[in-house]
């Protein structure tokens, strides 16, 4: 899995990031990647580990700068149209979600 492709110009940065996104792909929640990360952390000073993790999340926010088409869609429509189609949105994802849950609670009877 590749979350993104460093380019710090730094190569042990862009090493670090990568391996960690090995590791980040392996587990299923965010609780066990945080046991296995301070397991691994070399400094107990969270003020270090801090700085490295808004590392990462700077590089990796700088990189993934491309919008999802419906978030473009959104910035090239008038604001009449952007609400109709915000609205539509949440209400497909409600009927989405209702479905959803109506078919568990079948399952479960």
């Amino acid at each position: 899995m590749n979350l993104f492709t460093p380019q710090t110009g730094n190569q042990k940065m862009d090493k670090a990031y990568a391996t960690m996104q090995v590791h980040i792909a392996s587990f299923d929640d965010f609780n066990s990647f945080n046991t296995y990360f301070q397991h691994i952390a070399k400094t107990d000073d969270l003020a270090v580990i801090n700085k490295w993790l808004l590392k990462v999340l700077f590089v990796y926010l700088k990189q993934t700068k491309d919008k999802h088409d419906f978030d473009k869609l959104l910035e090239a429509v008038n604001d009449a149209e952007r609400e109709q189609l915000r609205e539509w949105l949440r209400g497909s994802l409600e009927k989405k979600r209702r479905a959803v849950n109506e078919r568990n609670s079948q399952k479960s009877i």
